[in-house]
């Protein structure tokens, strides 16, 4: 059964960013939204990520009311310097940018991520003491509630009808007896 629940929070969409991230990448010591990048105590290998712009996507409008738009984050992988940190870098950068081509994350829902830049970045002042590379993409999202979710009904008790047919003359007022259901009710689901 299909969720008509489509509503987008910005908070639970950088929640579940930056779990996944964390699990897919053990080695990261940090992985957070909006952290301030001027810290020099960061505990490094770093994953420092930002949503950085909500673009409208008129033409993504899909009638529920919500503001279709493109959610447009940055990421920045971030090591300490020293003499193999060059190399690593660039490496952590492709492999992020790699896992999140085409990524979904679970419990939120937009379109796949669309990987857009993944290049060296001037991190700080004190670029000296880190090797920094970013990572940018866009999500396609719904941001606000769907006309046509109720949360008052409850997906697991709430009386779909099921599919039915029949075949002419045996149809409409007075033949109800004679419809079919169109699926089997009674199959266990995937």
């Amino acid at each position: 059964m299909a969720n008509a629940n489509t509503e987008v929070s910005l908070d639970a969409m950088q929640t579940a960013i930056a779990a996944e991230i964390a699990a897919a990448f053990p080695a990261f010591k940090t992985v957070e939204f909006d952290r301030d990048d001027e810290d020099e105590n960061l505990p490094c290998p770093a994953c420092l990520m930002e949503f950085t712009e909500a673009e409208p996507a008129p033409a993504d409008d899909a009638g529920t009311g919500q503001w279709p738009a493109l959610a447009r984050f940055e990421a920045r992988v971030i090591l300490n310097a020293r003499k193999t940190a060059k190399a690593e870098v660039k490496k952590a950068a492709v492999a992020l940018a790699t896992w999140l081509y085409n990524r979904r994350f679970r419990g939120i829902f937009t379109d796949p991520c669309q990987v857009i830049a993944c290049e060296p970045d001037e991190f700080s002042p004190h670029v000296d003491k880190f090797r920094v590379w970013r990572i940018e993409w866009v999500m396609p999202a719904m941001f606000g509630d769907s006309a046509w979710f109720d949360p008052e009904d409850d997906p697991a008790t709430f009386p779909y009808p099921t599919p039915m047919y029949s075949c002419v003359p045996a149809i409409g007022p007075g033949h109800e007896g004679d419809y079919e259901a169109a699926i089997d009710t009674d199959a266990r689901p995937l």
